[in-house]
C-alpha cells in the first residue's frame, strides 16, 4: 500500500476517539444550561464544505431531541448581502476546521453584534475566532495536515452527539464514546475491498435520510474531492421526485442504511431504482444484507454515524489510489479556503 497522509489520519480516528472520551473540557454544561432554561429558540449554523455536512448533520438530532428548528446559513447572507437578524434567542453554531476561514470569522463577529450566543467548533485552540465567541467546542482532533477531512468531520459530530445527549441528561456519553473506539478497534480487520465496484463508472446517487442524508453529502464531496466522481446525495424521498430519470445501467447507486427511523425507511423507498441499474452498493448494519460496505452497530444510533465514516474513509483512500490518483494532493485543492 502507498504511504498516505490522509489514510493515516483516516486510521487514527478509533485512537483520537479514545482521548476524546477522557476529556471534560469543552464547556457542555453550560450550554446545555442555556438550552434547557428555554433560552434558545432556535440554531443557526454556519460552515463550509466538510463542515457545512456536520452541521446539516445537526439540524437533524438538535430538531429531533431538542426540539430545535435548526437552519443552515449560508455565509454570504451575512458577509455578501449584509442581511440583518433579531439573534436574540438564537443560538449560532459556526463550525471551522482551521478557525481561519475569513467568512467563517466574519459571520460569528457580526452574529454576535446581532445579540446571537455563538459557539465556535473548530480543532484550532489558537484561532482568533474563539477569543470572542460565546463559547468554544475544540474538536481535539489533534492537527489535520490533508487537505481532505477525515478526523475532524468524526470528532464534530461526536462534540455535537455529545452536547445534545448532555442537555437530555445522559452523563455517561463518555463511556459510550469510548465503547465506540473499542468496536471501531475490534472491526478494523473487516477492511471495505476496493474493488468491488466499478472504477471506470464516474456517475451515481449516494441516498440516505435523515442523519443518513447529512452523510451523503460527505460521502458524495470525498467522491469529488478524492476520486473526481460526480456522485451526488440525496435523500431517498427526494430522489423520487425526478432525479431518479438520470438513473441507467452502469450507474452507480450507493444506498446508505442507517438505524433510526429514517434511516430504516431508505430501501423501501428506492426499491424501484435498483431494477435502473447494475451497480447497487448498500452500506448497512444489518448483516443480512450481506453487504460488501457492512459496518457495526452501537446501541446509539447516532454514534453509527461515526462507525459508519470510520469505515468509509479509509475505503474511499484506498479505493482513490486504485484509480491512479494521489489522495493527499486532490485536484485545486487547498486546507483552507479564502472565500468571503
Amino acid at each position: 500500500m502507498v504511504n498516505s497522509l490522509v489514510l493515516e489520519e483516516a486510521l487514527s480516528i478509533p485512537t483520537i476517539i479514545d482521548q476524546f472520551s477522557n476529556i471534560d473540557d469543552n464547556p457542555y454544561d453550560s450550554i446545555a444550561q442555556l438550552i434547557n432554561q428555554k433560552k434558545i429558540k432556535y440554531v443557526v449554523t454556519i460552515a463550509r464544505g466538510t463542515s457545512d455536512c456536520a452541521a446539516l448533520y445537526s439540524s437533524y438530532i438538535f430538531a429531533k431531541y431538542l426540539g430545535l428548528p435548526t437552519y443552515s446559513m449560508p455565509p454570504s447572507i451575512i458577509t455578501l448581502e449584509q442581511s440583518k437578524f433579531d439573534f436574540s434567542e438564537a443560538l449560532v453554531i459556526v463550525i471551522s476546521q482551521s478557525g481561519k476561514s475569513p467568512d467563517l470569522v466574519e459571520c460569528e463577529r457580526k452574529s454576535r453584534l446581532m445579540g446571537a450566543t455563538t459557539i465556535i467548533v473548530t480543532n484550532n485552540a489558537d484561532s482568533p475566532i474563539i477569543k470572542e465567541a460565546s463559547y468554544f467546542l475544540n474538536m481535539f482532533a489533534k492537527e489535520e495536515k490533508s487537505v481532505a477531512a477525515t478526523k475532524t468531520f468524526t470528532q464534530t459530530l461526536l462534540v455535537l452527539i455529545k452536547l445534545v445527549f448532555i442537555c437530555l441528561g445522559k452523563k455517561n456519553i463518555n463511556d459510550d464514546i469510548k465503547k465506540l473506539s473499542e468496536i471501531i478497534d475490534n472491526d478494523s480487520s473487516n477492511e471495505w475491498k476496493t474493488d468491488v465496484i466499478d472504477k471506470n463508472v464516474n456517475t451515481g446517487f449516494v441516498i440516505g435520510r435523515g442523519v443518513g442524508f447529512a452523510l451523503s453529502n460527505e460521502i458524495s464531496l470525498k467522491f469529488k474531492e478524492l476520486c473526481q466522481e460526480m456522485i451526488e446525495p440525496f435523500s431517498s424521498a427526494e430522489v423520487m421526485h425526478g432525479p431518479k430519470s438520470l438513473i441507467q445501467n452502469s450507474f452507480k447507486l450507493f444506498l446508505l442504511g442507517m438505524n433510526d427511523k429514517s434511516g430504516l425507511t431508505v430501501n423501501q423507498d428506492v426499491n424501484e431504482l435498483k431494477n435502473y441499474t447494475n451497480l447497487i452498493y448498500e452500506m448497512s448494519s444489518n448483516q443480512n444484507t450481506k453487504s460488501k460496505f457492512f459496518y457495526p452497530s452501537n446501541i446509539i444510533s447516532e454514534l453509527d454515524s461515526v462507525i459508519l465514516m470510520s469505515k468509509f474513509y479509509p475505503w474511499i483512500i484506498r479505493y482513490t489510489i486504485t484509480k491512479g490518483l494521489n489522495p493527499d494532493e486532490p485536484r485545486y485543492l487547498t486546507k483552507v479556503t479564502q472565500t468571503f
